[in-house]
């Protein structure tokens, strides 16, 4: 101690003497952005440091699981973390707006007898999103079918046009094409998310789109030629000696899935699945499919290249016994190899189809056979979605994981390497057995169903450690998180004996408010309800479709409209489509917004539940309340961009959003949650 007397103040160590990879490290650990903007204020090296690597540091390792769309520069790496952390507090309080596209009233309904012009149903939407960039200009694509038309929606979110005060509408209708109401409905949709697999000139993005008459086309997404058909994928071709029957009679497309690293595109129909080699842009040219068709075919085709499948697996000749199943409802690729199938009332419902040297081989894992949750010769089950799920980021998780939902009303989550049975079981444990229909993940965070009866969405948490907790930037404190859930099941609130009012960082011990904050009981999962397009019907959710993992918005096809539901943080109020540029009449307009209320219940920790009789309560219904009673239109100035914050909003508080303690609710201030009332 006598020899520190004598150290000058150069010799005392310095922070900002420490190497750049010990910041790194510690960079890694901060937990909230306010440490990180804190850290940047202590001194200019750190200041520069941060802005250089700190807030990508903070993104990658508290966002870890969510696939990021790309970054080009420092100040974009510090918007990423604002929107992340924005978007993440949304969630977990409730923070949404929604609002529904649907057509004007005179072109809601569709005649599909012309005999009969009473008679008519709303399309089905089929919704898929994708956000592309290329340079400085970044834009949402979303692009959907509803009947025998097909529409796009371009947002952009960076560059030049970004500034625009409205975005792109782009409409293309199946009359104008040759097509006809029913036999040529679109019945699935993807946007190519790779531009080394296009066809056409330039770079303009392209969709495949599945319809009812058994074909598959590549359509043009531009602006100036929406709609253009680029390519055709046929059937398989047969050997004949009729020169006029040499192809497999088309049946309708279920469902298909692109396999990037290999280049392969898998189409589903009722009985088959059917496989083809994508060309890459400067192999088209050989992929020129003959002209030995039937005259009607080579007056629709003439100047359109196609391809016919390599390979067809019939499924439905080789069933026998517990494989006999009523017809394929949707495929999904895993991994580059392996092809996820899903069935109609089959004794295995969940079966894949695996390459190898010689080809395409079927199989089942142990997860399907006996067991609770597994069908028997007796029994036939139903698999109505599949969702690849990329769990590399977990710990012991290897990336080949499925999230299947089944007709008992539970989603189950499965990795093809474990020889468990089922690896993670989710259910709604409030409506314990409605089917789901669609599946939309948001990394490892949490993930969304749509359900198979009407227009409610379920957001589940998958109960993995996250790596951001909103909560952690909010003052300590001795008290509960609330108001204090009513979850369906009979669940006692968890208590902390230990009431510390400020965390004690170096032991790792939490305040009370921060680790309550944390349990699951007070994060329970939700359920909220979509308004449904039409008065008189309701409708289930269809597809659901997400630009990114990072985006603010996912969007769920309804009967006859499209629902937006965005975070409140990155939520902007977009123009009517009757006022851009394709169409300045509004009667004519090809759909409409409209701002609607959210409405929602929380369902608890999203377990299964044994007994039925476990669910009997009957959880409180929590509703917006929005300003002045119009369809409750949230006014902005500017716009938000991706994740932005909107200026100004007008929406009634239920409280005094003055009150220290309102940030520390669960919900947020449009929705009202009950008296405060501290411990």
């Amino acid at each position: 101690m006598e020899s520190l007397k004598y150290l000058s103040i150069s010799d005392v160590p310095s922070l900002t003497a420490l190497p750049a990879e010990i910041f790194h490290i510690i960079l890694s650990h901060l937990d909230t952005a306010r440490s990180v903007s804190h850290l940047a204020l202590t001194c200019k090296g750190l200041y520069r440091l941060i802005r250089d690597c700190g807030w990508r540091i903070f993104v990658t390792s508290r966002f870890n699981t969510l696939s990021l769309p790309e970054i080009s520069s420092q100040d974009e790496w510090a918007e990423r973390a604002r929107a992340l952390t924005s978007q993440s507090r949304d969630w977990d309080r409730r923070a949404f707006t929604i609002d529904v596209l649907k057509p004007p009233m005179k072109h809601n309904a569709r005649n599909y007898n012309r005999f009969s012009p009473q008679q008519s149903i709303a399309s089905n939407i089929l919704v898929d999103a994708h956000h592309q960039r290329t340079g400085n200009d970044a834009q949402d694509l979303i692009f959907w079918g509803a009947g025998e038309d097909i529409f796009g929606l371009v947002r952009h979110t960076r560059g030049s046009k970004a500034k625009a005060p409205l975005d792109e509408w782009l409409v293309c209708k199946g009359s104008s094409t040759g097509y006809r109401s029913g036999r040529d409905d679109v019945t699935c949709v993807s946007i190519l998310k790779d531009k080394k697999y296009t066809f056409g000139e330039g770079d303009d993005p392209q969709v495949l789109v599945g319809r009812a008459n058994g074909g598959v086309d590549v359509i043009s997404m531009a602006t100036k030629d929406f709609g253009k058909e680029l390519f055709r994928f046929r059937g398989m071709k047969t050997v004949s000696n009729t020169p006029n029957d040499n192809t497999v009679p088309p049946t309708q497309i279920q469902s298909f899935d692109v396999n990037y690293e290999r280049g392969l595109l898998a189409t589903a129909t009722k009985q088959s699945v059917l496989f083809y080699h994508l060309a890459s842009a400067e192999q088209n040219d050989s992929r020129v499919a003959s002209k030995n068709e039937t005259d009607a075919v080579k007056a629709h085709s003439d100047s359109v290249n196609e391809a016919w499948a390599d390979e067809v697996i019939p499924l439905k000749e080789e069933s026998r016994g517990n494989q006999s199943f009523e017809f394929i409802r949707s495929i999904k690729f895993v991994n580059e190899s392996t092809l996820a199938v899903g069935l109609n009332k089959c004794g295995d419902p969940l079966q894949y189809l695996k390459r190898t040297e010689t080809g395409f081989e079927k199989f089942t894992t142990a997860k399907t056979n006996g067991g609770e949750y597994a069908a028997d010769d007796y029994t036939y089950r139903t698999v109505r979605a599949i969702l690849p799920v990329n769990t590399s980021s977990v710990a012991s998780g290897g990336g080949n994981s499925v999230l299947s939902s089944w007709d008992d009303g539970t989603v189950r989550l499965q990795d093809l390497r474990t020889p468990l049975r089922v690896d993670k079981i989710f259910q709604d444990n409030f409506d314990l057995t409605t089917p789901i229909n669609s599946l939309l993940t948001r990394g490892l965070e949490r993930f969304v169903a749509g359900s198979a009866y009407s227009p409610v969405l379920k957001v589940f948490d998958y109960r993995w450690p996250k790596g951001y907790y909103h909560t952690e930037s909010l003052p300590c404190g001795t008290d509960h998180p609330y108001p204090s859930p009513r979850p369906p099941t009979m669940v006692f609130e968890p208590s902390f004996p230990d009431s510390r009012s400020r965390c004690d960082y170096m032991a790792g011990r939490p305040c009370r408010w921060h680790a309550l904050s944390r349990h699951d009981f007070y994060r329970p999962n939700m359920t909220l309800w979509l308004p449904a397009p039409s008065e008189r019907d309701s409708s289930p959710v269809y597809s659901l479709a997400s630009p990114a993992d990072d985006s603010p918005s996912l969007f769920a096809g309804l009967a006859g409209g499209l629902a937006e539901m965005t975070a409140k943080s990155g939520s902007h109020w977009l123009a009517n489509p009757s006022d851009g540029t394709q169409d300045k009449d509004k009667d004519n307009a090809p759909y409409r917004r409209t701002r609607a209320r959210l409405a929602f219940i929380e369902t608890g920790s999203g377990f299964p539940v044994d007994d039925f009789a476990q669910a009997q309560r009957v959880p409180p219904m929590h509703h917006q309340v929005l300003d002045g009673g119009r369809g409750g239109r949230n006014k902005t100035r500017g716009r938000g961009g991706r994740g932005g914050r909107s200026d100004k909003t007008v929406m009634k508080s239920h409280t005094n959003t003055n009150a220290p303690w309102q940030a520390r609710s669960r919900f947020d201030e449009w929705i009202p949650g009950g008296a405060y009332v501290r411990d």
